[in-house]
């Protein structure tokens, strides 16, 4: 064989190894969730003034509207937790999984995840900051202040938050560095959005190719101007209107075959959807479980939960041995397989859960309407007896 044709062989042998690599670890990808959020409502929040990459800690009611989130979440089960490496975001993850029945699930802190830095502008108030920025933002000159503000947003729609990032990070140097804190290191200056954007699409693709191995659920909680930022530099996101991320506002984004998908309704008002039916939940009921004991010769597991409701019974390993539903009276009688009967002793522990009629609706994310009457889920234990 002529040397070049030796070459060109094991190049072309190289390629077509690599292309089913390729293909091979696509097909073992697993679709992933992540819901994305933004932090509960903070003490500079409530006064008005910026913070960034500086901190202030949870209000009353951003402690409570995070337990409101997890009970919207209720019923997910989280494969993973991050935020960002600040108290806020990390204080609103820990609560939201305490709620939504994933408590023990440890939430990581990335700075990546961080608000974009406002640098010399960090803790000042916004209605002085804004006189200074908003006539940065692009096209320069076109507003004037803090009254220009929804003018702005509606002008410029999905780009107004890196507008306004850039703004920040245009202030550092306009008129000499007129507003610019001179004892803080170019490192604590502010950033611009392309470094915001940059580091949030580093992390949240870590994040999903981390978990696109086994699939599943994972909350991410960021910031009110981060978040908006990177949407707007996703090309599957196509909502081109301005959206006001509020305190714990909720976005379900899809992770697929190496790219993220959106919703393609987004609004204020839906990405509230989450925490408006966790406050409706938290008011419910709580669902109930009554089961009577369980003899092997009579074959017969019965008892009472909620009208309607969903039973799962299940072995010590989690395996699953009968699917059944209450009746209108929460009754419930229901026997197993000859099968299944055959594998089970006497002293044997199995495990029941009732799930609450339509509880699996309150999961839609393109609904703030809730149907079930009670809440949550709840469990037994099923001892075997002769």
């Amino acid at each position: 064989m002529k040397k070049s044709h030796f070459w060109f062989a094991l190049l072309f042998a190289g390629a077509l190894s690599i292309g089913v690599g390729t293909s091979s670890q696509n097909v073992s990808a697993k679709t992933v969730n992540i819901y994305l959020t933004r932090h509960g409502q903070t003490m500079f929040n409530v006064n008005g003034r910026g913070q960034g990459w500086a901190d202030s800690p949870l209000t009353d009611t951003g402690v409570s509207v995070a337990h409101q989130l997890g009970y919207g979440l209720y019923g997910l089960k989280f494969k993973a937790a991050y935020s960002a490496d600040n108290m806020r975001t990390f204080r609103t993850a820990t609560y939201a999984l305490q709620s939504s029945g994933n408590g023990n699930l440890k939430v990581n802190w990335t700075s990546n995840l961080r608000e974009g830095g406002y640098g010399s502008f960090e803790g000042q108030k916004y209605d002085d900051v804004n006189k200074v920025t908003m006539p940065l933002l692009r096209p320069a000159g076109t507003y004037s202040g803090p009254q220009d503000f929804s003018k702005a947003q509606q002008a410029l729609g999905k780009d107004f938050w890196p507008a306004l990032q850039d703004a920040y990070h245009a202030a550092e140097t306009v008129d000499f560095g007129k507003y610019s804190d001179p004892t803080l290191p170019e490192s604590l200056k502010a950033e611009s959005s392309t470094q915001v954007i940059d580091r949030m699409n580093t992390e949240l693709t870590y994040i999903a190719q981390k978990a696109e191995k086994t699939g599943g659920n994972v909350l991410v909680v960021s910031s009110g101007m981060s978040i908006p930022e990177w949407l707007s530099s996703e090309k599957n996101y196509t909502v081109p209107g301005f959206v006001n991320w509020g305190n714990e506002a909720t976005m379900k984004v899809t992770y697929k075959n190496g790219q993220f998908y959106f919703p393609s309704n987004v609004t204020d008002k839906t990405i509230l959807y989450t925490i408006n039916k966790g406050a409706a939940l938290q008011k419910l009921p709580k669902n109930t479980l009554k089961v009577n004991k369980f003899y092997l010769n009579k074959n017969k597991v019965s008892g009472s939960t909620s009208t309607g409701a969903s039973l799962v019974l299940q072995n010590t390993k989690g395996s699953t041995l009968k699917k059944a539903n209450a009746n209108t009276n929460g009754n419930f009688v229901f026997k197993l397989s000859k099968a299944t009967l055959n594998k089970l002793k006497k002293g044997m522990n199995l495990k029941l859960t009732s799930t609450p009629k339509n509880a699996s609706k309150s999961l839609d994310m393109n609904s703030d309407q809730i149907s079930q009457t009670v809440f949550g889920n709840k469990t037994a234990t099923v001892k075997v007896l002769k």
